[in-house]
């Protein structure tokens, strides 16, 4: 089964998103901040364990999305890991395609994203 690294800094909305990820019974980790995602995903490195996809945020404290996407594409190890960037602030065209350039997949945080979120990670990896 999948297992998935959850990065957001909002405790409610990490809640709704495990929950989801649950009802899909995907395995997961959660990381409040960019630089407990970072830590989370050395720790995972280290024991050999390999995250599938990572839902990150974008505004975050301590290290923001961004930076988090920087790290993970420059390291061989993380690279080929499937990233959906989820952000609830207005998105600039070179937003989307700076998420695009990391090979990730660009999702707002509005309306029904959650389901939009399930059915994005069902194509991504290839669940049935």
């Amino acid at each position: 089964m999948p297992n998935i690294l959850v990065v957001e800094d909002d405790a409610q909305l990490r809640k709704v998103l495990t929950n989801r990820l649950d009802e899909l019974g995907f395995t997961h980790e959660v990381a409040g901040n960019g630089r407990e995602a970072l830590r989370k995903l050395c720790e995972a490195t280290s024991q050999g364990v390999i995250y599938d996809c990572m839902l990150l945020d974008i505004v975050m404290p301590e290290i923001d999305g961004w930076q988090v996407l920087e790290a993970v594409k420059k390291n061989p190890l993380w690279s080929p890991m499937k990233v959906v960037v989820l952000t609830g602030y207005a998105n600039t065209p070179s937003d989307v395609s700076k998420v695009a350039n990391y090979d990730g997949v660009h999702i707002e945080k509005k309306g029904h994203f959650i389901e939009i979120v399930g059915e994005l990670l069902d194509r991504l990896l290839s669940v049935e």
